[in-house]
Formats: structure tokens, C-alpha cells, sequence
């Protein structure tokens, strides 16, 4: 079997609410949908996620990339070999893991479906059924945000709520203090500040939220490792790494220095599920955790098989929420458990209409 042809598409959707973080505010959600198609009729299909202007690659710029740079590495090929393709991809296109992680779950869903079995499989079987989903509350007055939270845990009783810091620490406090209100003992607040605060702001903001009461973990509160270590140092709660970690080497870094007890996996960040699995192992051979982020579509799928297969997913996994989605196959939690497909490949399959509706082009 060989590489015949890939194709990327962009896809942008509309979120159910506004997403306000420390980089700043957004109503879209823009993909990258890549398509690797055979000389034998099987086509594997891959989903990145476009963070920029924030952080990570355009769209237009990962579009370009796929096309002029990692098309022609892998027309000719054998999907099968991942891992050696993904060495042909990294030769090709360095450091740009957001362009790469399309086309390489797309060689894991390719795959699959030439085998015939799910990608849980071709990661060493299930160690579970899938991952565990935790709340969202989006970022409002103290107020709107406390009423929010309560709906959200009686609708679904999450154990988890995620929540954006890392703004402004006075406003952040008075926000914290009216969810965790909300919350009571019922669950606990992940504080995701997207690197926004110093450290100056960091150590008393997060010290005053332990003190209010039911934090739960401090998501990349700062920027810099040696800050995320010296507050890791400093809190009784878990820090979580997000933005420190890329690559595996990074993992190792994080773990060397206790940066971190817990890492955000995000596939298009790291470059695809290969990279994500060795992160998984290095974290579970240090005793420490992950989540795998869903975000949309087909990288819900991914995130379920790798969640299925990891040993130390054992943190709930954020979900973002759209008005829509491209895929066809029935794709639901069930209650607070999202499990993975047990159809070949990524084992969901995908609605051409809506995808041309939402495709944008460039």
C-alpha cells in the first residue's frame, strides 16, 4: 500500500460561548482537516487545532506546510511505518509540531483501518474505557460565573471545573471566590491562568485561592520552568504544565526539575499521538499524571484512544464546546465518561456536507 495523495482543508466553527483566556478572546474555532488517501482505496483522516494569533502556527501557514513540505514527504509511502515517517516529517518540516500532528493521526487512523482495529490497539490495548470529562465555566462577573457552576455540576456532577485566571489577580480572586462559593465541597477548581501571571502575581493569587478553598490544580499559572518549579515549591495544590511541554524532552525537563504533578496533553501542541504516548510513559514512570484535551471532532477520538491506552490519564479532560460538529458517527459521553471508539482506526466517521459548509479557503 502507498501514499497516493494528502489533503488539507481548513474548518472553521462557531463556539457555543465566547472563550476568554489571558491571550485574549475568540467566538471561532479553526481546524486543520488532513486527508492521507491509498493506492488501495483507504483514507485516513487527521484534525489540528489552530491556536494562533496566540500561540502555535496559522492556519494559512499550516495549510502551506502540509502542501509544500510534508505532502511530498509521505506521497510514495508506506502508512504503515509511522514512526519512520514521523522522522520523515520532522526532516522535512522542524519544529512546527501543529502542522505535523494532522497528517500524523491521520497515518494512525489510516492504519487502523487497514488492520481492522481500533487506535487503542495499535497503542497496546486498553487499560480503560476512555477518559473522564470535567466542567467549563466561562469567564463572566463574579456572579454570572458562580450561577453558571451550579448549574453546570447539577446538570452532570463533574468532579472537576476549569475556569481562566491569569487576567487580572484582583478580578481573578473575586471570580475564584464566587465559584468556589458556588462549588462548596461538590468538586474542585482546575485555575488555568495560560502563563498570564508573573511569578510576583503568582505565589500570593494561588496562595489566596488554597486559603478560599477547593483548588484543585494550578494550570501554567507562569511562563518560565524555574518559576513553574519555585511555585510548585511553594503551593500544597498541584501545578499543571500545559505550555512547558512540546516535545518529550520537554516532559523530562518538567519532571527533573518538579515543575509539575500533572500535565495538559493537547495533540496538535505536541505534534500527534506518537509524541503524546511517549510523553504518557515518561509521566507514568515518574508517578506523575496527564489529561488529554478533546477540543473537537476527530481529536476527541484521538484523545479517547489515547486516554484508553495511557496508564497516568487519570486527570479529567476539558472539553471546548461547539454549535457543531463534522463528525458523523455518533460521538457522546457516556455520562461523565467519553470512551473510545471501538470501530477501526479512529473508528468515527465524518459529515462532507457540513464540512463543506464550515470549510474555509485559502
Amino acid at each position: 500500500m502507498k501514499i497516493t495523495e494528502v489533503v488539507a482543508t481548513a474548518i472553521r466553527m462557531p463556539r457555543t460561548e465566547q472563550l476568554t483566556t489571558s491571550y485574549g478572546s475568540e467566538n471561532w474555532a479553526t481546524t486543520v482537516l488532513v486527508q492521507i488517501r491509498t493506492d488501495e482505496g483507504i483514507t485516513g483522516l487527521g484534525q489540528a487545532s489552530v491556536d494562533a494569533p496566540f500561540y502555535g502556527e496559522s492556519t494559512e501557514g499550516m495549510i502551506a506546510n502540509v502542501r509544500a513540505h510534508l505532502a511530498p514527504a509521505l506521497v510514495g509511502e508506506d502508512p504503515l511505518h509511522i514512526t519512520r515517517l514521523n522522522q520523515k516529517l520532522r526532516a522535512a518540516l522542524p519544529d512546527h509540531t501543529f502542522s505535523h500532528s494532522g497528517p500524523e493521526m491521520a497515518l494512525w487512523d489510516l492504519k487502523g483501518k487497514a488492520l481492522g482495529v481500533p487506535v487503542y490497539q495499535l497503542l497496546g490495548g486498553k487499560v480503560r474505557p476512555g477518559l473522564t470529562l470535567m466542567g467549563f465555566v466561562h469567564h463572566d462577573t463574579p456572579e454570572r460565573m458562580a450561577e453558571e457552576a451550579e448549574q453546570v455540576l447539577d446538570q452532570h456532577g463533574y468532579s472537576v471545573l476549569k475556569m481562566k485566571v491569569g487576567l487580572d489577580p484582583k478580578e481573578d480572586l473575586k471570580r475564584y471566590a464566587a465559584v468556589a462559593e458556588a462549588v462548596a465541597s461538590r468538586a474542585v477548581i482546575q485555575a488555568d491562568g495560560n502563563t498570564g501571571y508573573t511569578i510576583t502575581e503568582a505565589v500570593p493569587t494561588l496562595k489566596a485561592m488554597e486559603t478560599i478553598g477547593s483548588l484543585g490544580a494550578a494550570e501554567q499559572p507562569v511562563k518560565r520552568l524555574e518559576d513553574m518549579a519555585d511555585l510548585a515549591s511553594r503551593l500544597h495544590t498541584p501545578v499543571m504544565a500545559d505550555e512547558a511541554i512540546y516535545g518529550p524532552e520537554d516532559a523530562i525537563e518538567v519532571v527533573r526539575r518538579k515543575a509539575a504533578t500533572v500535565a495538559l496533553m493537547k495533540l496538535s501542541k505536541h505534534g500527534g499521538l506518537e509524541n503524546v504516548h511517549r510523553i504518557g510513559m515518561i509521566f507514568e514512570a515518574a508517578g506523575l499524571s496527564l489529561s488529554v484535551a478533546i477540543y473537537y471532532d476527530l481529536i476527541g477520538a484521538a484523545a479517547a484512544h489515547l486516554a484508553a491506552a495511557l496508564p497516568c490519564v487519570t486527570w479529567p479532560s476539558p472539553a471546548t464546546d461547539l454549535n457543531d460538529t463534522i463528525v458523523a458517527t455518533p460521538f457522546e459521553p457516556d455520562g461523565l465518561e467519553l470512551r473510545a471508539p471501538d470501530g477501526p482506526g479512529l473508528g468515527v466517521e465524518l459529515d462532507w456536507e457540513k464540512i463543506e459548509r464550515y470549510s474555509v479557503d485559502l
